[in-house]
């Protein structure tokens, strides 16, 4: 091996090292969207109606409790609609916080 081709091969791997780096670095800012989205979701579990009404506001729509089949709810099931999302609450407690548009069109 040539003496003087080594410091190039080590100046190689360290760049493609630093290459691999920043591209795992972009991999994840960019699923970064997709993780606060379900971060998002989650900080609202178990968030009363109140605690919603206080970090995001009064909600465009409120929906009445969904009833199964004539029946009265069992339990109630509620959802608020924002702009961006909505909330789904089990009586007064929120479940889940769903984007609008983050699913492919049917």
């Amino acid at each position: 091996m040539n003496p003087s081709s080594h410091p190039n091969r080590l100046l190689a791997s360290a760049a493609f090292a630093l290459a691999a780096c920043l591209f795992a670095a972009a991999q994840v800012n960019a699923q970064a969207g997709t993780q606060d989205t379900s971060a998002t979701a989650a900080a609202v579990h178990g968030l009363s109606q109140s605690q919603v009404i206080a970090r995001y506001g009064e909600p465009l729509k409120r929906h009445a409790a969904v009833p199964a089949q004539g029946e009265p709810p069992k339990p109630p099931i509620i959802r608020w609609d924002y702009a961006d999302f909505s909330i789904y609450f089990e009586k007064s407690i929120a479940l889940h916080r769903v984007e609008h548009g983050k699913f492919p069109p049917q």
